[in-house]
């Protein structure tokens, strides 16, 4: 195990390259890549970036889909001691921009294409000096970084200096960046190695986005902790996984469970009762037990579900690979973090009743970047309250009941239904509008929008002003246009009927 004197990820990575040198690190179709060509290439691109103006404590942004490069850009901003600003990339640029701005990001890396949108949105980005163009698909995506030379060192840096800024909107619309330092991720990451049977050599298979912590510590720092090797999908599919499983031969992969669901039956399945992979780590959204259980069965692959926040670097329990799992539960709390249930007086809750699950260890983010308001709220006598209802049971094992109100879960991905009615709001002929998640067979739930328009307003008008807004996976599927919105007693909008109405009339 990695020594504890290592206290940030460039001081990880500079120690691997040494230790491993020509031992595989990443691969994807077109490339491999050992620990030792990995740093350099780290070293060329901090030079690139460096040259352009970057400086220790600079936030550079990062809206690219996965690939090689995508290491390369994010190793070299924390070898300056930058700050990583991952940004989805299939966020629309008016979504992107929201976060950009906050951020403060001085510097944008994403794809050519999608440099002229940036530019045409200069005025929203006051601190940004450099747009970074990468090409994906050519030889070398960082052509235009390189050539600088090489920054021999990292940066001088401490496990508590700032290391990334991670955007959830948490319970509301509006995008927080949680403040996540060395120390935060590298200690997730050492809790989560001791209950996985990973062993170095092993192959580690990326399929989430990088965007999100679960691709960055758990199929990056984790296997590069542990000395493993990174097999990394351009994006997930279900037609070409099981083709691509028998290419990589991984032992395992993180998950969502509408993926699970999807590869019981993607081409290739069948064939695939022995494969290499020994056990996939699954969160993000509730794993039914059937599922679960299919899933097994048909595979003879363990499913380890766990749960974690961005807020907590990424993991705070585990179905641990050795030992007893319980089918239904998010495991129990890994080594170093406390997880307590506290009722509504802030008590802790007797085992069986529900109450709010709350998280602390040196794994919590250092807060929410300017936002005080929020941090008053979510971080409370040195816990990091989830928001989430849950429940221990009398073996210590903790279940999930509830997620965040209003929040809704496709496919793994975190939908916030305010922001989707705020864009819905500035259409002029929507006079009201709330939207609910519905339950889906497929992806968990889907976006259902209930709307209230005005005079000759049609409804398909209304949908293209939300394509052109939104990111495709949070345009509403399904619609309701009603004469009036339910409201409680103080005159807010009453969801409860709405989201019972989706659900068949099922209590909400």
């Amino acid at each position: 195990m990695l020594s504890t004197e290592i206290e940030t990820l460039p001081q990880l990575l500079q120690t691997r390259a040494v230790e491993l040198g020509d031992a595989r690190f990443v691969r994807d179709a077109r490339q491999t890549w050992s620990y030792a060509e990995l740093a350099h290439r780290v070293t060329e691109i901090a030079a690139g970036l460096r040259a352009r103006g970057l400086r220790q404590g600079d936030v550079v942004g990062v809206v690219l889909p996965n690939g090689p490069e995508y290491l390369e850009v994010w190793w070299a901003v924390l070898w300056l001691g930058a700050v990583f600003n991952p940004v989805n990339a299939d966020l629309t640029t008016r979504e992107a921009v929201a976060i950009l701005e906050d951020s403060g990001a001085v510097a944008i890396a994403c794809r050519a294409d999608r440099v002229p949108g940036f530019e045409a949105a200069l005025e929203e980005l006051p601190a940004l000096r450099e747009l970074i163009a990468v090409e994906p698909g050519v030889p070398d995506p960082l052509h235009a970084l390189r050539g600088d030379g090489v920054v021999r060192e990292p940066a001088a840096a401490g496990g508590d200096d700032l290391m990334s800024l991670v955007y959830t909107s948490g319970t509301t619309g509006r995008p927080k960046g949680a403040m996540l330092s060395h120390r935060n991720f590298l200690t997730d990451t050492r809790m989560l190695a001791e209950l996985v049977p990973a062993v170095r050599g092993d192959v580690l298979g990326m399929v989430l986005p990088l965007f999100h912590v679960n691709a960055q510590l758990v199929t990056t720092v984790m296997p590069m902790l542990i000395g493993a090797e990174v097999a990394m999908w351009d994006r997930f599919s279900a037609s070409t996984f099981w083709k691509t499983v028998a290419e990589f031969e991984p032992v395992t992969f993180s998950a969502v469970p509408t993926m699970l669901a999807a590869l019981l039956h993607a081409p290739g399945a069948d064939e695939m009762a022995d494969n290499s992979v020994r056990y996939v780590i699954c969160g993000a959204a509730p794993l039914s037990p059937a599922l679960f259980r299919r899933f097994e069965e048909k595979f003879s692959i363990a499913i380890l579900e766990g749960y974690g926040l961005t807020e907590g670097a990424c993991c705070s329990t585990l179905n641990a690979f050795l030992g007893p799992r319980k089918i239904g539960s998010i495991g129990m709390p890994v080594r170093g973090q406390d997880v307590v249930i506290l009722d509504e007086a802030g008590r802790v809750a007797p085992d069986g009743e529900p109450g709010e699950v709350c998280v602390r260890g040196p794994n919590v983010m250092q807060g929410y970047y300017n936002r005080p308001d929020a941090n008053a709220e979510t971080l409370r006598d040195g816990w990091l309250h989830t928001g989430d209802v849950g429940y221990r049971d009398a073996d210590g094992f903790f279940f999930l009941v509830d997620r965040k109100k209003d929040m809704i879960i496709r496919g793994g991905e975190n939908i916030y239904p305010r922001e989707i009615e705020d864009v819905l709001q500035e259409h002029p002929g929507v006079l009201e509008a709330a939207v609910v998640g519905r339950p889906d067979e497929v992806r968990g739930e889907e976006v259902h929008a209930v709307v209230v328009l005005a005079a000759g307003t049609e409804l398909v008008d209304v949908e293209a002003h939300c394509a052109e807004r939104l990111a495709r996976f949070k345009v509403p599927t399904t619609w309701d246009v009603v004469d009036a919105l339910p409201k409680t007693s103080t005159g807010k909008i009453d969801k409860k009927p709405l989201r019972a109405g989706v659900a068949g009339g099922a209590p909400a």
